[in-house]
């Protein structure tokens, strides 16, 4: 069975359409998710907006980044052609060469073969077929928040416990698709370390005051 993922998000499905065509040319199959509630879906750290997901099989997103390479390079050679990279400076298609990260294999050929005519001299196209992803490390100040909102759910205040569990529960689960179709954990070993200890912290405050319910219940 085909496991799908996100390749990458638009904001209407118009502006799929150029990708949607050139799936259905190859025929590969595709579906698209109109994400409203995106709390379990969205990956930590992007947009949680309103948009439309397309998702591909996993296995296909190196064949789909060839196809959007191979053609940027047929609609460069057509006459007439334009984009909006075309206006950038020599600094700002270098900045897009050097950390290709956010910009689809479409882009990172245009951006390749303008600056290789402004400078006169070949250019390495980044490696789409890689990704240099680094899991995030959360800062100190939210895992103490964590910890901090977690204790106090030990209080008559249930539902502290309750966010800190899913504030754990995210860090531990939350995922990142990469360029070429590779699943892997959002945030670093050390991150998820301390979600799960959060999240063992938050379900005991959530016993505790489940107990102190009962014995305020019991007394009145």
């Amino acid at each position: 069975m085909l496991q799908y993922a996100t390749y990458t998000k638009f904001y209407s499905p118009v502006d799929a359409q150029f990708l949607v065509s050139l799936l259905e040319k190859h025929h590969i199959p595709y579906t698209m998710e109109h994400e409203v509630n995106q709390l379990d879906k969205v990956y930590l750290g992007e947009q949680a907006e309103a948009m439309y997901a397309l998702q591909i099989p996993k296995e296909k997103f190196n064949h789909v980044n060839h196809l959007l390479a191979e053609q940027a390079i047929k609609d460069m050679a057509e006459p007439g052609f334009e984009h909006l990279m075309q206006t950038y400076s020599v600094s700002e298609l270098q900045e897009i060469i050097h950390h290709p990260d956010g910009w689809n294999a479409y882009d990172l050929q245009v951006a390749t073969t303008i600056l290789s005519e402004k400078l006169q001299a070949p250019v390495t196209l980044p490696s789409i077929h890689t990704d240099n992803f680094k899991p995030v490390r959360l800062e100190w100040i939210w895992i103490l928040l964590g910890y901090i909102v977690s204790l106090l759910g030990a209080t008559y205040f249930f539902y502290l416990a309750i966010a800190g569990f899913f504030s754990g529960l995210v860090v531990n689960q939350a995922k990142k698709t990469l360029k070429n179709g590779t699943t892997v954990k959002m945030y670093d070993r050390w991150s998820r370390m301390h979600g799960r200890a959060i999240m063992i912290l938050a379900a005991v405050c959530m016993a505790i005051n489940f107990i102190l319910l009962m014995n305020l219940f019991k007394t009145r």
